[in-house]
């Protein structure tokens, strides 16, 4: 009976004291509620922090690789291709035979301006025979002269003493005249001669030149190689007609020297101060992911270009490796300094409407504030801010459009 008594005073007891304590458990169960309602109710927001870019930049520019020689060689006369001896991919050395032309019409007119050569050179030869002829006579008629000059002397004398008539005087006199006549026309004849002789030997000249610009027309029978290359194009094969020049006339082959490569590049006019020639460049390709060729600037325009306000610069690379080819698209890297402080952030943290371009930023109270920004370069998965944002802010990430100025937001770590 006892036990009993005990055991329902228990059971009593514990009624009570539930009776007591369950509605303190059930306000503190609603408070927690309320309050995990009210958090789990806020935006959750994933956050980083912008930070300051360093005082450096890379800046990169789209450029084209180019041969540091290229040549496009055409045949320099008319003719026939009779031979073709290289081919696309073929490596030549400086001189290196490529084709040869045969050229009958060519060969044909230096034969006849041989022929005119010599018959030149043979009509000087008469000529120079024609001068000496004349000067011998103007020697035999300086005698003639000196002859009648001394008759006519003594004959004048003898006139003006009595001893002879005054007819005989006068002619010794007139054969005097004479023989000054044959001398004027000795030297005449001199000077013809020596004319005529001028004249054969200019035609000499010109006979000798037609027939130098004949025979080097005979060489470009052979084309070669200007320098070490490799053939890159070939328009012509044996039998083809060819005319000599380039108006209107394809080019029988391309030649390009690629052991060194060319790459322009145009530099805004914001870095155009910073490019001084020896300036190391960075080049990559798409192609040849990893790897990284040295460049050097070695030439800039040293003026703006007006209608793209840019600098055209020239950069060389060493290519001995061949692992670089003429005509692919590269990247050029090149360091400049910045010329203002600039905050890089993820370029998922920009958010654009109809307000323009802004970023999110969450303060210590963890509320929401939107900064209009000027963008920077976009350097992929990083984009420059200019203005309107300071570094070391924590920005928001893939903002939403739900997001408003001045909202409680709760900060997903």
């Amino acid at each position: 009976m006892k036990k009993s008594s005990t055991l329902a005073v228990f059971t009593l007891g514990l009624g009570l004291l539930a009776v007591a304590l369950l509605p303190r458990i059930e306000k503190q169960t609603r408070t927690k509620n309320v309050v995990f309602a009210a958090e789990t109710s806020l935006p959750i927001v994933a956050v980083s922090k912008a930070k300051a870019a360093p005082a450096s930049a890379e800046l990169v520019l789209p450029a084209n690789t180019e041969p540091n020689y290229v040549a496009q060689i055409y045949a320099r006369t008319n003719g026939y291709v009779t031979r073709r001896f290289v081919d696309i991919g073929d490596r030549v050395r400086a001189g290196q035979l490529l084709a040869t032309i045969e050229s009958p019409e060519v060969m044909q007119e230096l034969a006849q301006a041989q022929a005119a050569l010599a018959q030149a050179r043979a009509s000087y030869e008469s000529s120079s025979a024609a001068i000496n002829q004349a000067l011998a006579n103007r020697e035999q008629t300086r005698a003639n002269q000196a002859i009648a000059q001394t008759t006519y002397e003594r004959w004048d004398r003898l006139v003006k003493r009595g001893v002879l008539p005054k007819q005989e005087g006068d002619e010794r006199f007139s054969v005097l005249n004479a023989r000054n006549a044959e001398v004027a026309a000795a030297e005449a004849g001199i000077a013809n001669a020596t004319a005529a002789s001028a004249a054969y030997r200019a035609n000499i000249s010109a006979q000798e030149a037609n027939v130098r610009r004949l025979q080097q027309l005979v060489s470009y029978q052979r084309v070669a190689a200007p320098f070490d290359g490799v053939v890159t194009e070939r328009r012509v094969e044996r039998g083809d007609l060819v005319s000599a020049g380039s108006v209107g006339q394809p080019s029988l082959f391309t030649l390009s020297q690629s052991n060194v490569l060319r790459v322009r590049i145009n530099v805004p006019q914001t870095y155009a101060g910073q490019i001084e020639t020896g300036q190391t460049a960075s080049i990559v390709v798409t192609e040849l992911p990893g790897e990284e060729f040295k460049g050097q600037i070695v030439r800039e325009a040293g003026a703006i270009t007006a209608a793209s306000r840019t600098l055209q610069v020239e950069v060389q690379i060493d290519n001995r490796n061949g692992k670089l080819l003429p005509g692919m698209y590269t990247q050029v890297k090149l360091a400049v300094a910045r010329q203002e402080p600039v905050v890089l952030i993820p370029s998922d943290a920009l958010y654009v409407d109809s307000a323009g371009t802004r970023v999110a930023t969450v303060d210590d109270q963890k509320r929401l504030h939107f900064h209009r920004v000027t963008l920077g370069r976009n350097l992929g998965t990083e984009i420059e801010i200019a203005s309107g944002l300071p570094a070391g802010s924590t920005i928001v990430r893939n903002p939403s459009d739900s997001l408003k100025d001045g909202l409680q937001v709760t900060v997903q770590n």
